[in-house]
């Protein structure tokens, strides 16, 4: 069940969060790639709420197709492409037909919804050096954000820091707290844009949602650890699922991938 604040807070989180860094590059607004399906919380709340309340122009396309998507970064100047590491992937395979297009306004690519391999971003920054690339961390049940790379303070191998108003805690197997950096456990996170439960659901509600001292936390089921930046700021890493779970997409070829806690594309 997610509420109404729930989204006005967490779009206002990632609002001021990435202030500072679109500040230090002296953008105010920005015209950014509106692509993936609004269904879908990752969109629902990045775009159709936060780049609307910041002011950005979106331009909207219906759905994934090469040309299309390259005719309308070079027709609109994008300068920020909201994606998914597939879409990263094609642009790298179909380099002939993408330099037969202008892509000189692209700043920032932000992706999420899956990890982004180390190596993957070396060969994007390798043939477009003027892009910067970075990745968020979020999940439905918190809708959505839980951390975010600011152009400010880019770490490739995080999933950026916590946004404004999260407050996160790793656990081990016994329940213990890790304070440590750079030591992974399960991720338990207090935001306002946690969401009130599972409709009709219980016991799924009991399972994910805990209380201590402290409050209600939400069990992320997400292994991941913190480490520092080079400008001194905590980062968040994902390590692994602890929860199991099958994901089944497609990626941008002939054939449907079935990934059980898929890796890297």
């Amino acid at each position: 069940m997610i509420s109404h604040y729930n989204v006005i807070a967490n779009s206002l989180q990632t609002v001021v969060h990435e202030s500072v860094g679109r500040k230090k590059k002296g953008v105010l607004t920005q015209v950014t790639l509106g692509l993936l399906p609004m269904s879908h919380i990752f969109s629902l709340v990045l775009l159709c709420h936060t780049a609307t309340v910041r002011g950005d122009e979106i331009i909207l396309l219906p759905k994934f197709e090469l040309d299309s998507f390259l005719g309308a970064i070079q027709r609109f100047k994008i300068q920020q492409l909201v994606v998914v590491p597939p879409i990263i992937v094609r642009i790298l395979q179909e380099q002939e037909k993408c330099r037969g297009f202008d892509l000189s306004s692209v700043r920032f690519i932000y992706s999420g919804a899956a990890p982004l391999g180390k190596e993957t971003i070396r060969d994007v920054l390798r043939i477009y050096p003027s892009w910067e690339i970075g990745q968020g961390y979020g999940m439905t049940e918190s809708a959505v954000g839980i951390s975010s790379t600011g152009e400010n303070d880019v770490l490739h191998m995080s999933s950026g820091s916590l946004l404004p108003g999260v407050r996160a805690k790793l656990v081990d197997p016994e329940g213990n707290e890790i304070t440590e950096v750079d030591k992974p456990g399960e991720l338990l996170v207090q935001s306002p844009g946690v969401v009130l439960g599972y409709l009709n659901n219980e016991r799924a509600t009991m399972e994910t949602f805990v209380f201590d001292d402290e409050g209600r936390w939400l069990r992320t089921g997400d292994e991941v650890l913190f480490t520092r930046g080079e400008g001194g700021f905590e980062h968040l890493v994902v390590v692994d699922r602890i929860k199991e779970l099958i994901k089944v997409k497609v990626c941008f070829s002939s054939s449907l991938s079935i990934c059980i806690r898929s890796g890297e594309c």
